[in-house]
């Protein structure tokens, strides 16, 4: 049996591939999370947010965050393990920066959990953050179910917790990439 909170968890759901990739970021690796493949499996997510849930049983936040598109999934399987809890997301708006639409507000002091599937320089999470604290809220804590950072490290200085930590995995500017230099194919795995 496969244990859950994995890397073979993810490879048998096909949700990790090596190749030759463009990320979100813009950058280029060799290694890609599609963690919409683990989230569309309920009940092979449930273990993983169980996990994180475990981690910060002692974060006091009855609002979860997750940015869109990756963050919703994981946001909302992780408020229905919380008490009292209420899901939102921030989604991009037409010059990029993160903002709470849909008559989604926050309150002043409202503490809050903003979750990803998958992190690698944490921007995405940044632009929530930004959100939140735009709203005068605050965030308790930041989580993520892979966190595949470049060495191993987070621009936050709020707990962070993630269920599998991958430091080391290269990644590449389109001029820097040794893949490209190989002539290896560009894989867009998200189209």
């Amino acid at each position: 049996m496969i244990e859950p909170g994995t890397l073979e968890d993810l490879q048998d759901l096909g949700a990790y591939l090596r190749g030759h990739f463009l990320l979100t970021t813009k950058r280029h690796s060799d290694t890609f999370f599609i963690l919409a493949r683990l989230t569309e499996h309920p009940q092979r997510l449930k273990p993983w947010v169980a996990i994180l849930q475990d981690k910060m049983k002692d974060i006091d936040a009855h609002t979860i965050v997750g940015p869109a598109m990756g963050g919703i999934i994981p946001a909302y399987a992780l408020a229905s393990m919380r008490d009292d809890a209420r899901v939102i997301f921030a989604e991009k708006s037409e010059t990029g920066i993160m903002v709470f639409r849909r008559g989604f507000r926050l309150e002043a002091g409202e503490q809050v959990i903003i979750i990803e599937d998958a992190m690698t320089t944490g921007s995405s999470i940044l632009k929530v953050r930004d959100a939140v604290l735009e709203q005068g809220a605050h965030v308790s804590a930041v989580a993520t179910l892979v966190n595949r950072s470049f060495d191993g490290q987070t621009p936050f200085r709020i707990p962070f917790f993630s269920v599998v930590d991958i430091p080391g995995i290269e990644t590449w500017l389109p001029e820097e990439c040794r893949l490209c230099r190989q002539g290896v194919p560009l894989s867009l795995p998200k189209q």
